[in-house]
């Protein structure tokens, strides 16, 4: 049955299935949205992470006071720039404010409106059996460091109406710092793979995002327009197919499979506009479906597909 965290070093945790904290699509690396492009309408976001260069500075104070770390802040600090090390496509100074900037680029599920995941059936995930990485580590996700997952888990089973097993019967799952569920520490380290694996993807969208002209040609952001949004409190979101064409144009995916990836969003859009959304959202959809026809009709014009969309 649900109850309360252990008060002291030990955590123990069981999902008992009901689906409360799938609220939302997951987020995950761009190497997995390939493999789930028929589940989920999904997006390239680009996040600015800041963290301050001083330890002694109030900036670094307010900053481990929100981290909730369970070390010293200097040590925190050094944890949180090691552990966004493993997923950032860039790393840059920025003296004159304080602040180290991180930018990682991951795939987004698009919102639904729904206010559910869109894979979640009956309250039961749908897709379980190739659910994403960041799934598979609910509630010690990857992106979080060791020295804050205490106070991360034990405010995601007090979330209101989630009904996590943190009774005696159910497993330890965290000793301090340490993850003892063994399954959850080898999908973390999963997670660093898998962004080690994207990392030449990635840095062919930087590449085009530093130079303006090449970033308008991609249909990219510039990096200093996304570190904006970042600044203005908002993270940079575009339709994936503008990700899946840098990769297809550094040869990392094959002309076809771009192809294959088009419809399996059209179809999902297609559905998704037959669900009757609300006006804004149903512009939003309508225009997306063009762009995904329009890129799989280039191939069509050239003569070499003839399938119908």
């Amino acid at each position: 049955m649900a109850g309360t965290a252990e008060v002291g070093e030990v955590r123990r945790f069981a999902c008992t299935s009901c689906g409360k904290c799938c609220d939302k699509g997951p987020e995950m690396e761009l190497g997995e949205a390939a493999a789930l492009a028929d589940s989920f309408i999904l997006s390239v976001l680009f996040k600015v992470h800041s963290l301050p260069i001083d330890d002694r500075s109030d900036y670094a104070a307010r900053w481990w006071q929100d981290h909730q770390s369970r070390i010293p802040l200097r040590p925190a600090l050094e944890e949180q720039r090691r552990h966004l090390s493993h997923f950032a496509s860039r790393k840059q100074g920025e003296r004159a404010r304080g602040r180290q900037l991180f930018l990682t680029i991951s795939a987004m599920v698009q919102d639904d409106g729904q206010r559910h995941c869109p894979a979640l059936q009956d309250g039961l995930c749908g897709i379980y059996a190739a659910r994403p990485l960041t799934c598979r580590t609910v509630p010690m996700h990857y992106s979080r460091a060791p020295s804050t997952l205490r106070a991360y888990l034990d405010g995601f089973t007090a979330t209101p109406g989630y009904r996590c097993d943190t009774s005696g019967d159910a497993p330890v799952v965290l000793d301090g710092n340490r993850i003892i569920d063994p399954a959850v520490g080898q999908i973390r380290q999963d997670a660093i793979g898998r962004a080690r694996a994207d990392r030449v993807w990635k840095d062919h969208l930087l590449a085009a995002m530093d130079d303006e002209g090449q970033a308008r040609l991609a249909e990219l952001p510039t990096y200093a327009a996304v570190l904006a949004n970042t600044d203005a409190g908002y993270a940079t979101l575009l339709p994936m197919i503008v990700a899946w064409r840098v990769a297809e144009r550094h040869g990392l995916i094959a002309r076809e499979d771009l192809e294959t990836l088009c419809r399996s969003q059209i179809g999902l859009i297609k559905a998704a506009i037959a669900r009757n959304p609300a006006a804004d959202r149903l512009r939003e959809l309508v225009d997306l479906l063009a762009v995904y026809q329009f890129e799989v009709s280039r191939d069509r014009s050239a003569g070499r597909l003839s399938s119908p969309l």
